[in-house]
């Protein structure tokens, strides 16, 4: 809801969007609250209770998720890059679709082949040099 928050924000400092547009955003952005509500409270909770922790494993599900959306991702990418009036956005976007999807292939090799290693640097190693963690 941060990110959500954020975004609405920006949204509102945006000039030359209507206001129309902005509202409809800002229901969306609290109707996604209110409907999440229990959830959030939960993370929120969570957080409270060991924000080490939450934080690796929140990181850890982004990327997954990440990785997983990519199958969806990469031809709607392709759509608009058909469609893009701009050829050098167009080629930036295949770009940075591609660097993307390089990456987390690499991450995803290498965490498969070398799990335990990250998670003991990350749960462990990293732990103790972050104050308050725990």
């Amino acid at each position: 809801m941060i990110f959500w928050g954020v975004g609405l924000l920006m949204l509102w400092i945006r000039p030359r969007i209507e206001i129309f547009w902005k509202i409809i955003a800002t229901v969306v952005g609290v109707f996604y609250l209110w409907f999440f509500f229990d959830e959030i409270q939960n993370g929120f909770n969570s957080f409270a209770a060991g924000w080490y922790l939450f934080t690796i494993k929140f990181l850890r599900e982004v990327i997954t998720l990440v990785f997983i959306n990519l199958f969806f991702l990469w031809p709607l990418c392709l759509i608009i890059i058909f469609y893009k009036a701009d050829d050098i956005a167009a080629e930036r976007l295949l770009k940075f679709i591609c660097i993307l999807t390089l990456v987390l292939w690499i991450i995803f090799v290498i965490y498969s082949f070398y799990s335990r290693g990250v998670d003991a640097f990350f749960y462990e190693n990293v732990k103790q040099m972050v104050p308050n963690a725990k």
